[in-house]
């Protein structure tokens, strides 16, 4: 038995310096791809005559970037929110669906050969906004009319979040981010985690 056990904390010490050589080694530079899930908030967008809102739900995001050195990027994203479902006082009438598109500067902040660093992005957003009406007849039973043109705003992004390098290519992470809108298309928030992929150049 103390073989057997020896044996396996020998194993399980070799594979746990294996994961921190490959932590340690992450590609400083080039082309990467990320894709997060998580929770959404749509806020200071203003519904009149409606009971009340559920502004809160799933979301996701998609992003692409290059990383010029281990402490700067370049990042475009798209991200969708969850629809903000507006009640009369007895079901939901319509949604409001929100979706942003954003172009930022990532830097970043790596701790040693760890593997793990913190980031922070700032850019700019440009985010839509578009009411549908789910059941019109309830709606206007209650005298609830809903402009359904699409609205958009440009206004500011920001995020803030860390992550971890498994292997040289592949880092886990967590992030908030913020797009600022205006009163028509209201403020988009989005906590996450997720994957990203340092495409080797080799392959490019």
């Amino acid at each position: 038995m103390k073989q057997v056990l020896l044996k396996t904390m020998c194993a399980m010490g070799a594979m746990s310096m294996m994961t921190i050589a490959s932590a340690a080694m992450p590609l400083p530079t080039g082309w990467y791809l990320e894709g997060n899930i998580g929770m959404s908030k749509a806020t200071s967008k203003s519904y009149p005559g409606v009971s009340s809102v559920k502004n809160t739900g799933k979301g996701w995001s998609a992003n692409v970037g290059y990383k010029f050195m281990p402490y700067f990027g370049l990042e475009a994203g798209y991200a969708r929110y969850a629809p903000t479902r507006l009640n009369s006082p007895v079901q939901t009438v319509a949604r409001d669906s929100h979706t942003s598109i954003d172009i930022a500067g990532k830097g970043i902040i790596p701790f040693g050969c760890s593997g793990f660093e913190m980031f922070a992005k700032l850019g700019i957003a440009r985010i839509s906004s578009q009411i549908g009406v789910i059941d019109a007849t309830g709606a206007a039973a209650y005298g609830l009319t809903f402009n359904t043109s699409s609205q958009s705003a440009t206004g500011l992004f920001a995020d803030v979040g860390a992550e971890y390098a498994f292997t040289p290519s592949i880092l886990a992470n967590v992030q908030w981010a913020i797009a600022k809108g205006n009163s028509k298309t209201g403020n988009l928030q989005v906590l996450t985690a997720g994957l990203s992929y340092i495409i080797d150049p080799a392959v490019l």
